[in-house]
């Protein structure tokens, strides 16, 4: 079991800024950490990806850029030599750069293709230069570069098996707890200690207002602003959660130049879990030292059900596992017992499990509205007493054989789903 300092470690590298959807930002990463090593003129980059990189990043926008999909992430990143900025590496992004990305993609220069063979996060980067081959991979998180070769000279190497994160220890003992110990030892921590979260609530509020007097996606947020207090929807907790999901994840995956407060390694993950457990503690009008609580749960089960389901996986884990994540918290701000907690898990995995990830795009934001709406019906339903049978479906006695199910449906059950998806965004292209 985590102790609160190890929780409040786990937290602080797990809650990050990040700029742009995380699958273009990766593979611009991994081209960065390359890119740096040349002074030469770049003459081709061929990039490997998992599929689940390939697919959430081709048709996501690109912060500073008007182009969507990974070639073009691949070139800005070959150009942009700052692999210290991380997630937020794209704000760099110069007129200059742009060019030269444009005139590397139009001559085809660029090249991304599926390594079926990895199953977890990969991205491996190969620039050649006038002199130059180089070499860089990630691998297991976004930011965790384990490889770069340069003419054949190995310049960095990571030894840890499959590349884990530092943190991997940390993450190891949370998938060992339960979800009433998690909220056991969130607890424990004082407001100060956990005042640092609301970093992310003040990010992403500003991310969701982005588009009330900009142009965005496809016009999502902008319907929902427009019918929020009429007959249709009323200007209830429900109808805002909503406007302010969707209008944050719209923005954010149609390329907006602001950061998003990530969770579990994704931006759209950080506003899933943090927006509607920030809006329903202020409707509630719930001290901060209960605020910031329901958010480190919120935090700490979206990277408990990410730890059992992958970081890609065939099924939308914004709303699988974040949207779930954001119940548990919501069940907490109402008052919810360990046990009513748990049955909030129960009510989603019988509610979200199936909703296939088909990339990030735009029309995430219809999937996450309609998640968000699921968390706070299933919190409802939760504190109410009123959990969904043991017999239904994949629903089990314990939130946590809940989660065990849905990570089941999602690595094996939807394995051959997700090649069909891929196939089926092939052809369209």
């Amino acid at each position: 079991m985590l102790k609160k300092e190890e929780m409040i470690t786990l937290l602080k590298n797990d809650v990050v800024p990040a700029l742009g959807c995380t699958e273009p930002v990766c593979v611009a990463l991994c081209a960065v950490n390359a890119g740096k090593m040349t002074e030469n003129k770049i003459r081709s980059i061929e990039v490997e990806v998992n599929a689940g990189i390939y697919k959430n990043g081709m048709s996501a926008g690109i912060p500073g850029c008007d182009y969507v999909g990974l070639p073009y992430a691949a070139a800005l990143g070959a150009y942009l030599k700052n692999p210290e900025k991380g997630l937020e590496l794209l704000e760099d992004i110069t007129p200059e750069i742009l060019e030269q990305m444009k005139e590397l993609c139009g001559m085809a220069a660029v090249s991304v293709k599926i390594k079926e063979q990895e199953q977890g996060l990969y991205v491996k980067c190969k620039i050649k230069t006038e002199a130059d081959m180089i070499t860089s991979v990630i691998r297991g998180t976004h930011t965790n570069l384990v490889y770069l070769e340069k003419n054949g000279k190995i310049i960095y190497e990571k030894n840890q098996e499959n590349g884990q994160a530092s943190d991997n220890a940390l993450i190891e003992a949370l998938k060992q707890m339960t979800i009433a110990q998690i909220r056991q030892v969130a607890d424990t921590a004082s407001a100060e200690e956990l005042h640092f979260l609301m970093d992310g609530v003040e990010m992403n509020e500003r991310l969701a207002a982005y588009s009330e007097d900009k142009k965005v996606g496809v016009g999502i947020a902008d319907t929902l602003r427009s019918e929020k207090g009429s007959e249709v929807l009323k200007n209830d907790l429900l109808t805002r959660i909503m406007l302010k999901v969707s209008s944050a994840a719209e923005s954010r995956l149609d390329g907006c130049p602001l950061p998003t407060m990530s969770s579990s390694g994704a931006g759209t993950k950080g506003l899933v879990v943090i927006l509607p457990v920030s809006e329903a503690a202020d409707a509630l009008g719930v001290s901060m030292e209960k605020k910031v609580r329901a958010l480190a749960i919120a935090h700490l089960v979206n990277r408990y059900i990410n730890a059992y389901i992958g970081k890609l996986s065939p099924m939308c884990s914004c709303v699988m596992a974040s949207s779930t994540a954001a119940s548990v918290g919501i069940a907490y701000l109402l008052g919810g017992s360990d046990e009513q907690l748990g049955y909030a898990v129960r009510n989603m995995s019988g509610t979200v499990t199936g909703m296939i990830c088909d990339g990030g795009k735009v029309g995430c934001a219809m999937k996450v509205a309609t998640g968000s709406s699921a968390a706070l019906l299933c919190a409802l339903t939760a504190v109410h007493d009123a959990p969904l049978r043991v017999s239904d479906g994949i629903c089990a006695e314990t939130p946590e054989d809940c989660i065990r199910h849905m990570a089941q449906i999602g690595n094996q059950g939807m394995a051959q789903t997700d090649k069909e998806i891929i196939h089926i965004m092939e052809q369209k292209k």
